[in-house]
């Protein structure tokens, strides 16, 4: 009950942060809220007035954009999600010893509906993500943090344990 409760506080500020405008960069609490091992990343390239790196900066930076346009699947996003939609701070994840920045975004105005993952080793250069859009026949209040609800698109090729950490920042509100 208490993750339900957590989720929905999460999803009402999201919606809120979708009627503010792009420009303004303002942090949205779009994404389930990060696990205890992660956190916020400081930005060392262009960022927002707040000092902290959204999916929209990460686009800006040559080797990102790069990579995310070399990525499979990424061709067939939504213009939101090339762009960086409604986004939460990018963090920094381990995977399989392997230090990557999570970024994460939703559809502005409609987070619920659709919701990215992208994982970025800024080493090597390597990315992969997740994209899931609501299910057409998914109710309008449906729990966003069921993965019955979604159709998932694995962008890039990850590995077993890539897509389980994916999975779980998706739909784990803790």
């Amino acid at each position: 009950m208490r993750h339900r409760f957590i989720a929905a506080l999460g999803i009402a500020a999201a919606c809120a942060a979708c009627s503010q405008q792009h420009d303004d960069h303002a942090p949205s609490a779009s994404a389930p809220p990060a696990a205890a091992s992660t956190g916020p990343v400081l930005a060392t390239t262009p960022s927002s007035p707040s000092g902290l790196t959204y999916l929209y900066d990460l686009m800006q930076r040559p080797d990102f954009s790069t990579a995310f346009a070399a990525l499979s699947g990424a061709d067939q996003l939504p213009a939101w999600a090339k762009q960086g939609g409604v986004a939460t701070p990018a963090q920094q994840v381990t995977v399989d010893g392997h230090t990557l920045l999570l970024a994460t975004a939703c559809k502005p105005h409609d987070c619920p509906s659709e919701r990215i993952l992208i994982l970025y080793d800024e080493n090597t250069h390597a990315m992969s993500g997740l994209f899931a859009r609501r299910k057409p026949n998914a109710v309008n209040n449906a729990d966003s943090n069921d993965p019955a609800n979604d159709d998932l698109s694995w962008l890039g090729a990850p590995d077993e344990a890539t897509k389980q950490l994916l999975q779980h920042k998706l739909y784990s509100p803790d």
